[in-house]
């Protein structure tokens, strides 16, 4: 019985270690304005990252003007944005972050019960655009409107299913990191032989960690590619816009996979250090015994 409560302390405990880490990861790297930015503040010298956008902003420019007539050459309406984002792309893209992340945080923590995507906002890309089309001689782009074209990142259905569990991580993550940890411990305590519940908690936490792993690599490489539509980004564009996202929770992951085979390592080389020292020490005492042993005068013949 104690046995049974030992390990199942263990197991819970490492079971929760990723739930900690993902709570954590909710918290400072998503909810977090400045650690949304951080991540993905770089993306603005990505290859992937500005041709997805030059693409979508020169798409919705031609669109709209040839809504009012106007018979664009896409080669000139692309190489205007392509312009604007070698000048200006870095300002323009801090920008957009932070108008989708303002939004992102909203559609999270409303009560309607709609969900709805989650997408970049495009307007300030495609503000600079427009005025570089006039200040560069295009007349018809003075007619172009005021719009918000946005690109597609997660779709309403897995903005629901984040919804149900983002506030809950965030108000729970100091309760999570302090139960794993206390329930691992006890478990240990508990055991009868406490290096091999050391062990098991060292493989466990190892465990949980590859569980993790190949969930997140099953996320980015299949979810993601077909969650996204026509109106969103490029898959190149979205799955480097996750690789940044997710760069803590990775980091994070491994971190804690090689302490825990570490741990167990440690502990196993070093019983098994104990049991040959003993094993030594029993046989060495074994012997001296022996040569104390007082000779039998009956069998000498005196």
């Amino acid at each position: 019985m104690r046995k049974m409560i030992s390990s199942i302390l263990i197991a819970l405990g490492c079971l929760l270690a990723p739930l900690t880490l993902v709570a954590f990861w909710t918290a400072n790297e998503v909810a977090d304005p400045g650690g949304y930015l951080r991540n993905m503040a770089p993306l603005a010298r990505h290859p992937d990252v500005r041709d997805a956008v030059t693409g979508r902003v020169a798409d919705e420019i031609t669109l709209r003007l040839r809504e009012r007539g106007v018979a664009a050459e896409e080669g000139l309406v692309h190489n205007a944005v392509g312009d604007q984002v070698d000048d200006d792309f870095v300002t323009a893209w801090v920008e957009i972050n932070r108008l989708a992340h303002r939004r992102f945080v909203a559609v999270l923590s409303a009560d309607s019960g709609i969900p709805s995507s989650i997408g970049y906002d495009l307007a300030p890309m495609y503000e600079l655009v427009r005025h570089r089309l006039r200040s560069g001689g295009l007349e018809a782009a003075s007619r172009l409107p005021r719009t918000h074209p946005v690109a597609e990142v997660l779709p309403a259905s897995a903005v629901a299913k984040m919804d149900h569990i983002h506030d809950r991580l965030i108000s729970l993550r100091w309760v999570l990191a302090g139960t794993s940890p206390a329930l691992i411990t006890a478990g240990v305590f508990l055991a009868r032989d406490r290096c091999t519940a050391l062990i098991g908690a060292g493989i466990g936490m190892a465990g949980s960690m590859f569980t993790l792993a190949i969930a997140m690599s099953a996320l980015r490489n299949i979810y993601l590619p077909d969650s996204t539509g026509p109106g969103g980004l490029p898959v190149a564009a979205v799955l480097v816009i996750f690789d940044a996202l997710t760069a803590f929770l990775r980091n994070g992951l491994r971190v804690l996979f090689t302490l825990g085979l570490l741990m167990a390592g440690v502990v196993f080389v070093a019983r098994n250090g104990l049991i040959r020292y003993q094993a030594a020490a029993a046989m060495f005492e074994s012997r001296a015994h022996q040569s104390e042993d007082p000779t039998n005068d009956v069998a000498d013949g005196r």
